[in-house]
């Protein structure tokens, strides 16, 4: 295996982890937390009564639940891979700070950060990651896109991936979410990209939690 398919098949295991962490690790919902060893210990949290007990649903478990399963799985198949948070851009974007400018490439702007990037037992960056949650909107997906599409971040042999969570999607998510990013061609096609719906498909019923779906290739038909 490749050092992108294996990034790929810990991205796969990720949403594994996640969607039984969010089925059995819901604050206010379940009361006893399952966990066995290998399992996440992740808990979704929820906001409080003045927001109806919601459950937060955030990147920022997404970004958890992949460094658990980086962890696992590197010990597990003896892989001498390493990662960093918040990582330093090597090149200088402009129009990230306010939603009414364009995203780019600018040789007069500021370095950016990606989620997470990781590293080969050289310390050579091989993999760029930006993770979202919750359908972010048109400029925050753009913005990134325009940092994974950059030939200066990395070489031609790093790999690039958009990893996004949403709490349930429907047969309108690809026009409400994605087309308009497709319009202005932000897929990047050098960029791997993958979506988990974590109730499946929406559904009107009430406290009924839909078996999680990878719906990544449903986005981007």
């Amino acid at each position: 295996m490749t050092n992108k398919d294996h990034i790929e098949e810990i991205i796969k295991q990720t949403f594994a982890r996640l969607d039984k962490a969010y089925q059995n690790h819901r604050e206010g919902i379940n009361k006893s937390l399952i966990h066995t060893k290998g399992d996440s210990r992740i808990v979704f949290p929820c906001y409080g009564e003045h927001q109806n007990n919601e459950i937060r649903i955030s990147e920022q478990e997404l970004r958890f639940a992949f460094v658990e399963t980086f962890n696992t799985y590197c010990d597990k198949e003896d892989l001498k891979l390493f990662y960093s948070i918040e990582t330093p851009t090597q090149d200088t974007y402009s129009g990230f700070a306010d939603k009414k400018e364009e995203p780019k490439q600018d040789s007069n702007g500021r370095s950016a950060e990606f989620d997470l990037v990781i590293y080969d037992e050289n310390l050579n960056r091989i993999g760029l990651i930006e993770f979202k949650a919750l359908n972010a909107d048109k400029h925050d997906h753009r913005k990134d896109f325009v940092k994974l599409d950059n030939d200066k971040e990395g070489n031609a042999e790093v790999s690039r991936f958009f990893i996004e969570v949403v709490k349930s999607y429907s047969d309108g998510t690809e026009k409400s979410t994605i087309s308009s990013l497709k319009e202005k061609n932000a897929f990047n096609k050098k960029s791997a990209f993958f979506c988990y719906a974590l109730e499946g498909k929406s559904t009107r019923k009430k406290d009924i939690i839909l078996k999680g779906e990878d719906i990544s290739d449903k986005i981007q038909k």
